[in-house]
């Protein structure tokens, strides 16, 4: 082989991974030719809950304080071809977590290993999507494990929020449709943007297999094994519109909640879910609709979701989950920002005339109620973060509380 051709290839690639790794907006790049890439990064939030009270782990627990990593992702993403991106990240969350913080989220524990949080062992696939852009704009067909596209706080990552903790319409909203707490089922999604940017779509179809969603009947052979008798995917659309500036410049299925001041406009988005029987219902679904303002330096949004479902014995339930949020963007001469934000969020359950909840899949649903008072310093935007925050409320009429700080790095 000719040793001036690999030196100068090694150079080469070294000299494309230094320039990559010296952007601000993204990690270190790799480049395999006309088109293919990937890009390795990171982002983690390492948080410190002072809680104050608990009460739904005990009423009598000390105050205490809390470090540990609330999320924690590693991945990779890139392009296959021109027309062919991919995206693969894991997610190691809630590392060192003590069982009594009052804050969301379990302790990092592995299967069969209790809930004292002392494994930290967990480290699982978060997304794993290739998309083919058809037509760039209005026609992505995505394939792999991600989120249905639906409930603007679910499909909103974490690190995008204006608020220091997720509203309550990310949580049970996500185990009603898929089951699983992180939100993801394996499927397929067309989506796109249209009429000047406008329109946003997505229509997307879903292999449900949790067991919270589909039973695990097996059969007479395997008793304990399969993945239920009935069968029925689980169908999702959102349709968003958008007033003013458009939301996306170009397709993507990441969305954020504010924009630094630079937008003045209004999406509404309208989202739908349904599948029908499986062993564990004759039909399930979601109602929602949701709205985002940003108007120079003010963020403003909101989310409406009734979570509907109709039980093998004909019982009708419809669960409801709101919130709100604003924020203010206070711009600083050395292009810092420092944000206040508030937020109020409230779940309410419904149970049938025997008391039963119709709509509960997770088997924690439950009457809860989110309150937030925060101040966010972006230091550069959201790759570098502080929050502080305060944030109380109760869960089937218990209180807990607590005083919170983190810290947020993209990188």
């Amino acid at each position: 082989m000719n040793r001036k051709l690999v030196k100068g290839t090694l150079l080469g690639l070294g000299a494309s991974v230094l320039l990559a790794a010296g952007s601000a907006k993204a990690g270190p790049t790799f480049y395999f030719g006309e088109g293919k890439k990937i890009t390795f990064f990171q982002m983690v939030q390492v948080w410190n809950v002072y809680t104050l009270e608990n009460d739904s782990f005990d009423e009598d627990m000390d105050a205490r304080d809390d470090v540990y990593i609330r999320r924690g992702r590693i991945g990779v993403k890139g392009n296959i071809r021109k027309d062919i991106a991919f995206k693969v990240w894991f997610a190691y969350d809630n590392l060192g977590k003590n069982e009594a913080s009052a804050s969301t989220g379990g302790p990092n524990t592995t299967a069969g290993k209790g809930t004292d949080g002392s494994e930290n062992r967990e480290f699982y696939v978060w997304d794993a999507i290739w998309t083919w852009k058809a037509d760039p704009e209005w026609a992505n067909i995505s394939i792999g494990y991600f989120r249905p596209q639906v409930g603007k706080e679910s499909i909103t990552t974490a690190f995008k929020v204006i608020s220091f903790q997720k509203a309550l319409t990310n949580f049970d909203f996500r185990k009603h449709i898929v089951g699983r707490g992180p939100g993801r089922e394996t499927g397929i999604n067309i989506g796109g943007l249209a009429l000047n940017k406008r329109l946003n779509y997505n229509i997307g179809i879903f292999d449900t297999n949790h067991k919270k969603i589909v039973g695990n009947a097996g059969n007479s052979k395997k008793p304990t094994v399969g993945d239920g008798k009935k069968w029925s995917p689980m169908y999702a659309v959102r349709v968003a519109w958008s007033f003013g500036d458009p939301e996306h410049k170009k397709y993507k299925m990441g969305y954020t909640q504010t924009y630094y001041g630079k937008r003045n406009g209004t999406t509404i988005g309208l989202n739908y879910t349904y599948q029908g029987e499986t062993d564990k219902f004759k039909k399930n679904g979601i109602y929602s609709v949701d709205i985002l303002s940003n108007y120079g330096n003010f963020d403003f949004n909101a989310e409406y979701d009734w979570l509907y479902r109709t039980d093998l014995s004909d019982n009708d339930g419809t669960d409801t989950i709101w919130d709100i949020k604003a924020g203010y963007n206070i711009k600083l001469k050395n292009g810092q920002i420092v944000r206040p934000a508030i937020m109020v969020s409230k779940e309410e359950v419904d149970v049938d005339n025997n008391g039963d909840h119709v709509s509960d899949i997770s088997g924690v649903a439950a009457d809860k109620e989110l309150y937030e008072v925060s101040v966010n310093w972006l230091i550069n935007k959201d790759k570098l973060k502080l929050n502080l925050s305060y944030d109380w409320g109760k869960v089937k009429g218990k209180d807990w509380s607590y005083i919170g700080m983190g810290l947020q790095f993209i990188y």
